[in-house]
């Protein structure tokens, strides 16, 4: 039966017809209406905010994974095996949204690269963790979609505040680091320190390190894990390297057959061959971090150096010939890492390493 129907009206002694509504049926019919579309409301804000539950987990986890892998920067297979093992963890709560990530979510980013708009330092790695979150979907299936996938990144770097890869050479802790001017590297000549007896300024590789002294120097042909042994930190004792002839660290800097640091550095088809030292690419073979020792004693092999600190040197020409052999350059006085100021915006000798979080 219809909820329609005809009426007679009075108005003004005239007679009319009208259609008016059953009051009854049509709050009936709106309530109806009303109630379905709030129903559906709520099941799509539990579709939504599980949908959001999701992605705020992912990206905690994306974020821990993260910060805990970058400590094994710039070792990929650890970095990898970290990760994961850092959201299979997360997972072991049964309380928390389930997350899943795969070799494939851990990228490794190299100096040079960009993130947040800023390219990593010299010596800089980052690490970029993807994680997902499958959300299946309730009302949202009578739409045709039966659920969607959470994805989230995080993106932490390790540069350079607490360990060093070293070349082996040292310079006095008290020399002045007039950054910009060109100075002298070589300790045995120009400027000579008196009371280091037996060392021309070069040092032993770190004990466990599986690269050499020469290999070290030229800084080619390091495999992962000459470099990871490399690293020396702040107070480390480090020992004198004696024998060294000229011929040895000329031909590691300047002389190799195209391997040497400034070969490789102003090699014209090179990447490096723009290069200047106030705009320079990270991974410039011309930069040496080279370790500011304090002298502790004794001779020869056996002299023995703290290290105090690290400088970064800009290397631009190297003089074997002469009697008065040199290694020049210029010290840098900003390291730019990128996620901001790591260690007062490393403006001072300080060159270690630290791990954070930049996206």
């Amino acid at each position: 039966m219809s909820i329609f129907r005809t009426l007679t009206v009075r108005d003004g002694g005239r007679r009319g017809l009208g259609v008016g509504l059953n009051s009854r049926g049509v709050v009936t019919g709106w309530v109806v209406v009303a109630l379905v579309a709030l129903l559906g409301a709520a099941a799509l804000a539990i579709d939504i905010g599980s949908l959001v539950v999701a992605a705020q987990r992912c990206q905690d986890v994306a974020d821990s994974a993260a910060l805990a892998s970058a400590a094994s920067l710039p070792t990929a297979t650890e970095v990898r095996a970290v990760a994961l093992q850092t959201v299979s963890a997360n997972n072991t709560d049964a309380s928390g949204w389930q997350v899943t990530c795969s070799e494939a979510d851990v990228q490794i980013l190299s100096p040079g690269e960009v993130v947040s708009n800023e390219p990593l330092g010299p010596f800089a790695y980052g690490v970029e963790v993807t994680v997902h979150g499958p959300v299946d979907f309730g009302f949202a299936r009578v739409l045709g979609i039966e659920g969607v996938t959470a994805r989230r990144s995080a993106v932490a770097m390790r540069g350079m505040v607490d360990q060093v890869p070293i070349c082996p050479m040292w310079i006095d802790a008290t020399t002045e680091l007039n950054y910009g001017v060109q100075q002298e590297l070589l300790m045995a000549d120009g400027p000579s320190y008196e009371g280091i007896p037996g060392s021309l300024g070069f040092l032993e590789p770190p004990d466990g390190c599986t690269a050499d002294w020469f290999t070290l120097m030229e800084g080619y042909g390091l495999s992962e894990q000459d470099y990871q042994t490399s690293f020396v930190s702040k107070e480390d004792t480090v020992s004198a390297y004696t024998g060294v002839n000229v011929g040895g660290w000329v031909k590691a800097l300047s002389n190799d057959k195209g391997c040497s640091r400034l070969e490789r550095a102003t090699d014209p088809n090179g990447k490096w061959a723009e290069d200047t030292f106030e705009d320079y690419q990270p991974d410039n073979p011309r930069i040496l971090l080279v370790p500011l020792v304090t002298y502790i004693g004794d001779s020869g092999t056996n002299a023995t150096f703290q290290i105090e600190s690290f400088a970064a040197f800009w290397l631009e020409s190297v003089d074997g010939t002469t009697d008065d052999k040199k290694i020049t350059g210029r010290f840098i006085d900003y390291f730019d890492l990128a996620g901001g100021d790591v260690d007062s915006g490393l403006t001072d000798s300080s060159r270690l390493f630290a791990v954070k979080l930049v996206r």
